[in-house]
């Protein structure tokens, strides 16, 4: 069986990150955390939040056009298995878990359930079986979840304090 082509799979994982990005940004454009619900760190505001889906959708973008010009194979296979994690692991926290606790819509449910999923549940196999060496296959999982948390913390506290001097 043949490996997908990976120039092809980062520019379709792109153009899906981005979709599911728009419609997070338009849906916390719009939402409004439920004050009931007891969180221990209350969410950025709605401008925060758009600002950081679209920086990150750009770093996204950088690494793809990145990946796509070196000559390694395994680069291009290795960015697209971190995006198909971090797509998996953002599908069902918080989109599908945060449908289901608030019992409403929760920004970015919809393309975390009608494209990464199924998208993720047909590239994973072919990514997995790609990988001679199964434990780099999870090590890089593992890796490109935490790089993405990590990531997706910092810079959504740094729009946060930059949001809140450019207000005052």
């Amino acid at each position: 069986m043949s490996e997908p082509d990976y120039n092809k799979q980062l520019l379709i994982a792109g153009t899906l990150f981005t979709l599911h990005n728009t419609e997070e940004a338009i849906g916390f454009s719009h939402f409004i955390f439920p004050a009931i619900i007891p969180l221990p760190i209350r969410p950025h505001n709605a401008d925060a939040m758009i600002w950081s889906v679209g920086l990150i959708t750009i770093i996204a973008w950088m690494l793809i056009l990145w990946a796509n010009t070196q000559t390694k194979r395994s680069n291009r296979k290795n960015l697209l298995l971190i995006f198909v994690s971090v797509f998996v692991a953002n599908a069902f926290f918080p989109h599908i878990l945060g449908t289901i606790v608030l019992q409403r819509y929760f920004p970015a449910v919809i393309t975390s359930v009608i494209l990464y999923l199924p998208y993720s549940f047909w590239i994973l196999p072919k990514l997995y079986r790609s990988y001679t060496d199964r434990h780099q296959f999870f090590i890089i999982i593992i890796g490109g979840l935490s790089l993405a948390i990590c990531l997706g913390i910092v810079l959504h506290f740094f729009i946060n304090i930059i949001s809140r001097f450019l207000v005052n």
